[in-house]
């Protein structure tokens, strides 16, 4: 990504006290925050729902991160996938199930993983879930699980759209996903 932004990261001495205690908030002085934050409202609305789904998720933490990697791959949303790869990594996903998650026709032997990644492509590329995928994933999951997991996709395209559209920018010494 090297477009310049649209709308550039607010500098910590550009912030109002309300803007900086979002900051702080989210944990870090990351692009996406720092941009964002340039909307305080929208953002502290924004900033609970989301960390609904990251940190406080009834999905497991590496299904959770399959579907996000996943999601970013389809709506190639390099910041997503940049920062989600290391969470990733954290939440115990091999490089070598990342790598997959990057492909346009992936074949994973893992039935559990390609039931994921069918469903994320299916919430990205039609905002619906078809009727064999759905009920193989009602037997994985309970119903919050399944509300969360449409809204997680929901969520992270949605997101896409914005980071691609104001070009917030990669964080400093990070690079943009070879697709």
């Amino acid at each position: 990504m090297t477009e310049a932004p649209r709308i550039a990261p607010l500098a910590a001495a550009q912030r109002d006290e309300a803007q900086q205690t979002l900051v702080e908030a989210t944990g870090g002085e990351l692009n996406i925050f720092t941009t964002l934050v340039r909307h305080p409202k929208l953002f502290e609305v924004f900033g609970r729902f989301a960390g609904r789904l990251l940190r406080r998720s009834n999905l497991p933490e590496d299904v959770r991160e399959i579907l996000i990697l996943r999601t970013a791959y389809r709506c190639r949303a390099y910041y997503e996938w940049v920062q989600h790869t290391a969470i990733g990594r954290a939440a115990g996903l091999s490089d070598e199930v990342i790598a997959v998650l990057g492909t346009e026709a992936p074949e994973p032997a893992d039935q559990n993983l390609a039931l994921l990644i069918s469903a994320a492509d299916q919430l990205t590329s039609r905002r619906d879930l078809d009727d064999p995928t759905w009920a193989a994933l009602a037997e994985r999951f309970d119903e919050q699980q399944l509300i969360e997991l449409c809204m997680l996709v929901g969520n992270y395209a949605m997101i896409a759209g914005v980071l691609k559209s104001l070009r917030v920018p990669l964080e400093p010494g990070q690079s943009p996903p070879d697709w």
